[in-house]
Parts: C-alpha cells; sequence; structure tokens
C-alpha cells in the first residue's frame, strides 16, 4: 500500500511544469525497480526460511534413523560407530544450539549404550559447556545424571558416581522437579549401601519415598522398598528386611512391572537363607524360577535363582536335591554370559559344598579360582569370602590366607570409611546449599507476599472507590427515576381531579335536571292519569315527549360518562395526555392501544423506561423527520408489549446515525428492560420510518 502510494506520488510530480521531465522518469524507473527488487528479496527469504524449515526436518529424521542404527547389535561395531559419527556431523551442521542439544542429549546415550566410553565422555562434557552457556538446567541434569550412570555402572567408580548423581539431583530439587530428584536420590542410595554406609542408605531411600509417594512414583517405589530390605538384610535385621521386600512386591502390582517379581522373590530367599528357614527360602526361589520364559527373558536372574535354589537345599541337607549338577548348571549359564561376579559366588557355593562333602582338595581349588577372579575384577567381597574359605580348609597355608584377609579387610574399611565421609561432605554442603535457598526462596516468598498485600490493598482502595462511585451513580438514576415516576404519579392526580370534577357536574346534572324534571313529569302525569279526553291525551304525548327528551339528555351523559371512565387510567392517561400535547405544532400524533393492557401488573421501572423511549422518538420526529403524522400503537401479544411508532416523514439511514447520542440512550433503556428494539427506514429522501419496540411484562 505504501509503495503504491509513493509511485503515485511520484508520477503526479512527474507532470508538474517546473520539473525536469526526463529525469525524473529515470528516477521513477529506478524508484520502481528498488520496489520490486525489496518484493524480490522478501519472497527469497520467506521461500528460504520454508528451505530452513524442510532442511531440518529432513535432517532431524536422518540423524534419528543413524542413531537408531547404532543400536542394531547385529551391525558391526565399527558401522554401528560410522552411523553415530554420521549423525554428529549432521548435528552440527545446525545453526541453532537449541536445536542442536536433544540431539546431542540423544547420541551421548548411543555412545554409552554402544559402549563408546571414551566418545561418550567427550560429547557429553561437550554438550554440559553448551548448556552451561545457556543456563540450560535440564540439560545440565541430564548430562550429571549420565555421568553418575558412566562411573557406577562401567568404572565402578562409587564417589565419582556419587557426586555427579548429587549434582543432579540437587539441580532437579531446585527447578521443582522432585520426580526425577527422587529417582538420582535412589540411585545414591543404593552406592552407599554398596559401600556399606547402611545408615546412610536408608536416610536417603527414606527421602525419595516421602517425594515419590505424592506423585505415585510407584516403579520407582519398588526400587526405594527394594533397596531398604536389602539394607536391613546386610544389618541382620532379617523381620524389617522381609516387611520392605514385601512392600516392594505391593508397588510391583501397582506398576504392573511383573518382570521384576522374579527379582523380589530371590531378595526375600537370601533372607530367609540368613534366618536358616530354608524351606521358605526354596519356596521363594522355586517360585521364582516358575515366572514364565525367565531364561529367555532373563538369563542372569534365571541362574542367580538357580544358585540360591541349590544353595538353600545344599543348607537344608536335602538330600533329594540334585545336588552339584544344579551349582554346575548355573555355573555354566554364569560362564557364558561373562558374568565375573556371578561365577565368583557360584563357584564360592561349590567350595563351600565340596568342603562340607570332605572333598578338600575339590572345595580348595574353587576358593582359589574364586580368589584369582576376584583379584583381577577387583571383586574384594568375594576375595575376601575365598581367603576365609582357605584359611580353614587349607591348613598349611591358614596363617598367610588370614593375613592376607586381615590387611584386605582393613583397606577396605579405611577405604569405606573414607569414601563415607566424602559422602556426608557432599551431602552436608548440598543441605547447607539447599538450606541457603530456602532461605532466599523465604525472603523472596515474604517479599512477594509483602508486595501482594499492598497491591492487594490499591486494589481494593480501587474497587471501593470505584464502587462508591457507581453507587453515587446509581443512586441519582433511582432519584431521576423516582422523580419521573412522581411525576407521573402528579399527571395521574391531575387526572383523577378533572375525573372527579367531571363526577361532580354529571351528578349535579342527573340530581338537579333530569330527576327534577322526571319529579315533575311524574306529578302530571298523576293528574292525568284519571282523565281521558282529548286535551288530556295532548297533554300525557307532549310529557311522553319531555320523556324522550330526558332519555337523549340521560344518554348523552352516559356516554360523556364512558369516555371518562377508563378502566386502565393510570399509565394509559398518562401516555395520552404526552401524545394529546404534541398535537398544538404541525404533527398530527394518533395513539392506539389494541388489546386491554393492564399497567398495574407492569413494573414501574418498565414503564418509566418506555415513557423515556416514547418521549426521545417524539422529540426525533420534530427534529428530523419532516413529517405530517405519526402514529403510535400497544399490543399486548404472548405476554409482551409490542409498541409501534410511526412517521410518514423523509425517513434516515439507520447505518449513518446509529452512534447517535438519542439512539444510544434509546437502545440502552430497551436494553436495561431486557426488551429489543428495531427501527426500519426506506432511506433518505423517501417516506416512512418504523420503531418497534418488543417488552416483557414481567
Amino acid at each position: 500500500m505504501v509503495r503504491k502510494q509513493l509511485m503515485i506520488k511520484y508520477v503526479l510530480f512527474l507532470f508538474n511544469k517546473e520539473s525536469n521531465f526526463a529525469t525524473h522518469i529515470l528516477e521513477f524507473l529506478k524508484l520502481k525497480f528498488y520496489f520490486l527488487l525489496v518484493i524480490l528479496l522478501s519472497f527469497l527469504s520467506c521461500k528460504k526460511d520454508t528451505g530452513d524449515a524442510e532442511m531440518l526436518t529432513k535432517a532431524t529424521d536422518s540423524i534419528t534413523a543413524h542413531i537408531d542404527s547404532s543400536k542394531n547389535k547385529k551391525i558391526d561395531f565399527l558401522e554401528r560407530k560410522e552411523n553415530l559419527q554420521e549423525a554428529y556431523n549432521l548435528i552440527n551442521k545446525i545453526k541453532k544450539d537449541s536445536l542442536k542439544k536433544p540431539h546431542y542429549l540423544d547420541l551421548v546415550y548411543a555412545y554409552y549404550q554402544l559402549p563408546d566410553t571414551s566418545r561418550f565422555l567427550e560429547l557429553n562434557n561437550q554438550v554440559l559447556e553448551l548448556a552451561k552457556t545457556t543456563n540450560d538446567s535440564v540439560v545440565i541434569a541430564k548430562c550429571y545424571w549420565r555421568l553418575g550412570n558412566f562411573y557406577s555402572d562401567i568404572q565402578n567408580k562409587n564417589d565419582s558416581a556419587f557426586y555427579y548423581y548429587n549434582k543432579g539431583q540437587e539441580i532437579y530439587w531446585l527447578i521443582g522437579n522432585k520426580f526425577d530428584a527422587a529417582r538420582l536420590l535412589i540411585n545414591m542410595a543404593i552406592i552407599q549401601k554398596n559401600i556399606k554406609d547402611y545408615t546412610g542408605s536408608e536416610i536417603t531411600t527414606t527421602k525419595a519415598i516421602a517425594m515419590l509417594k505424592p506423585l505415585k512414583g510407584y516403579g520407582e517405589l519398588y526400587s526405594s522398598y527394594n533397596n531398604l530390605g536389602i539394607v536391613f538384610n546386610e544389618l541382620g535385621e532379617y523381620d524389617r528386611a522381609i516387611y520392605y521386600h514385601r512392600k516392594a512386591l505391593e508397588y510391583i502390582e501397582k506398576s504392573g512391572l511383573t518382570n521384576r517379581v522374579p527379582g523380589s522373590l530371590n531378595n526375600i530367599g537370601v533372607v530367609y537363607v540368613n534366618q536358616k528357614k530354608y524351606s521358605n527360602a526354596i519356596q521363594n526361589f522355586e517360585q521364582g524360577l516358575e515366572q514364565d520364559s525367565l531364561f529367555v527373558s532373563d538369563t542372569e536372574l534365571y541362574a542367580m535363582l538357580l544358585d540360591n535354589l541349590a544353595y538353600a537345599r545344599f543348607k537344608s541337607k536335602d538330600t533329594t536335591a540334585e545336588l552339584p549338577s544344579i551349582f554346575y548348571k548355573a555355573l555354566s549359564i554364569r560362564d557364558s554370559l561373562q558374568n565375573h561376579y556371578g561365577v565368583t559366588t557360584s563357584k564360592l557355593h561349590l567350595a563351600e559344598y565340596f568342603l562340607n562333602k570332605n572333598d578338600t582338595i575339590k572345595g580348595i581349588e574353587y576358593a582359589r579360582e574364586v580368589q584369582e577372579l576376584s583379584r583381577q575384577s577387583n571383586n574384594f567381597k568375594d576375595l575376601l569370602s575365598s581367603l576365609l574359605i582357605l584359611s580353614t580348609a587349607d591348613k598349611d597355608n591358614a596363617l598367610t590366607y588370614t593375613n592376607e584377609y586381615i590387611k584386605i579387610n582393613d583397606s577396605l574399611q579405611k577405604e569405606e570409611r573414607a569414601i563415607r565421609n566424602k559422602f556426608a561432605r557432599i551431602q552436608f554442603e548440598t543441605d547447607e546449599y539447599i538450606s541457603k535457598a530456602n532461605r532466599l526462596n523465604q525472603q523472596i516468598s515474604q517479599t512477594s507476599f509483602i508486595s501482594a498485600g499492598i497491591i492487594l490493598v490499591i486494589i481494593l482502595l480501587y474497587i471501593i472507590s470505584n464502587q462508591r462511585a457507581k453507587n453515587k451513580l446509581i443512586k441519582q438514576k433511582q432519584t431521576a427515576n423516582q422523580e419521573i415516576y412522581n411525576l407521573v404519579i402528579d399527571q395521574q392526580k391531575k387526572f383523577e381531579e378533572g375525573r372527579d370534577i367531571e363526577k361532580q357536574y354529571i351528578s349535579r346534572e342527573l340530581h338537579d335536571g333530569i330527576l327534577g324534571k322526571l319529579f315533575g313529569i311524574r306529578l302530571n302525569l298523576d293528574s292525568l292519569n284519571e282523565e281521558d279526553d282529548s286535551q288530556s291525551k295532548k297533554e300525557r304525548f307532549k310529557y311522553i315527549r319531555e320523556i324522550q327528551k330526558i332519555s337523549d339528555q340521560i344518554r348523552l351523559l352516559s356516554h360523556r360518562l364512558n369516555k371518562t371512565s377508563l378502566s386502565n387510567v393510570n399509565f394509559e392517561t398518562v401516555l395520552e395526555e404526552l401524545i394529546k400535547s404534541q398535537n398544538a405544532g404541525t404533527i398530527k400524533f394518533h395513539i392506539e392501544f389494541k388489546e386491554s393492557i393492564n399497567w398495574d401488573t407492569i413494573d414501574n421501572n418498565i414503564k418509566i423506561n418506555i415513557y423515556r423511549v416514547l418521549q426521545e422518538a417524539i422529540s426525533n420526529i420534530h427534529k428530523h423527520s419532516k413529517a405530517t403524522e405519526a402514529r403510535i400503537e400497544f399490543e399486548n401479544l404472548n405476554d409482551q408489549l409490542i409498541i409501534g411508532i410511526t412517521d410518514n416523514g423523509i425517513g434516515f439511514s439507520p447505518e449513518k446515525t446509529k452512534n447517535g447520542i438519542g439512539l444510544g440512550n434509546m437502545f440502552a433503556r430497551v436494553k436495561k428492560i431486557k426488551g429489543k428494539i428495531t427501527i426500519s427506514s426506506l432511506g433518505e429522501n423517501r417516506k416512512g420510518t418504523t420503531i418497534k419496540l418488543t417488552v416483557p411484562f414481567n
């Protein structure tokens, strides 16, 4: 639009006599070229934005496809790695960092699953730094979470894992994500349990449970109660351990995670073994093994249940048990899975079994295998167990094994104590940080409450002031309406006074005139009653004629009385008086009541507003219509009052004058009494305008 206006202005300027025509033609062409160039660039920009969106969609699809391919274990490892590198290259082509981050997170997790630990760490740290520059708390917390998983599951560094889990849960807590904060607390509690910080693990798990219960995180509550069961089993509080494992089973049912049932049954069986309630233990292990397709769905757990079942039968001195074949079966499965911890556990059980059977050679052989495997995998728990067995079974080297046991046990205790202290410091610093954050939040809350209070007071003062003004206006309107109604009542009183005067006149006419004449005629007729001559007949005829005149006089009085004795004198009379008062000018006004209307049943407020609307309509007819005649009709139709106001004037266009004060007041008054108003006119310089009001009686 602006371009068009400029061009028109410039063309007009070209034809100015004082201008250089050729120069301005050239300038005009330049101007037109400039606008065409602007339009072309805008078009190209829009096209470029559309193209960018399409490219981004294609890139996202390609990135997802490459990451999905990397998870296919049937593909060669190097090919899977190449897929992730290709995804990384595509992500780097995206210009906006905010669009890169979600893809980076997926890529980091894919490297973790591959696994490619060095690339995982490199890329995770890259995403972490990017998130820190943009202050993206959610992404920062996720990066810390994955670092915690890395150090816990792959590096077996409990202190580093605990540190990163703690940093992640701290951020989640501060941003109000209690669910993920609780999940990280569970991970921290499991690490505390693993380093034998059972009290710390119980406290951390209890915190997680308190956060999860309102959120109905049933799967996470299962993990929490399962951890508490293991903690109290290690503490030797077996009844409490059973209680918490049973609670864990309840939450498995609520969450629908039935695949976790065998694991819980195994844990309960282990507690019963420690209680030497071997029949209960065997029952739970067998129940766990009976779960559908367990060997296929979780082979490692199947081997664990099988080994624990064999051990429980061995401890219960079950002579019918197929031992040691069950031990061998469990060991074979674990060995095929390269489950080093499982293999050492199976061999420890076999060592104990053969020593119990007085097969010392096999018992020592399995114990030494456990010793060697435990050293290689840093499995100090099973290493200590193997040394303890060897110190009693191998009499020749008992002292050597005992000294090594003491040395390793002391070293582990010192290390665990150091780690526990480190964890305590981390949690103390976190608690202190959270405490400061809470104090700051309290201060912010107090300031907010005070500010809100001040704002509320200001709003209340404004509302009170505004309400007072409204009340004042309402009171003024009520006063005005009352004055109008008083005026109507005064007019009604004047009518009543006129009617009384008329009644007095008719009364005097009847009493003094008609009754007197009738009395005289009656006396004369009585005197002529006995006479029958022609003269008497003439006299009687004359008196009959007088009676006829009196009858005509009574009829005239009756008509006058009927005219003044209206059944609906109140408001109807006021309206008639209003219309009658308008007939002094050049316009002849007519009023007609098509049906009887009981004005006494109509609310005074409705009558007042009708009166005002009629006044405004009549005023507009006088001012603008140039009419010679106007008609106002009242009709009672289906419990609605229909009022029609028609004139034969020049008419007008309602659309052009709808914002006028007079018409606006009419519409407002009709709306106030829940009525409707329509205005139809043939238009300016044409004859006729009709206003129709529809007002409900109630």
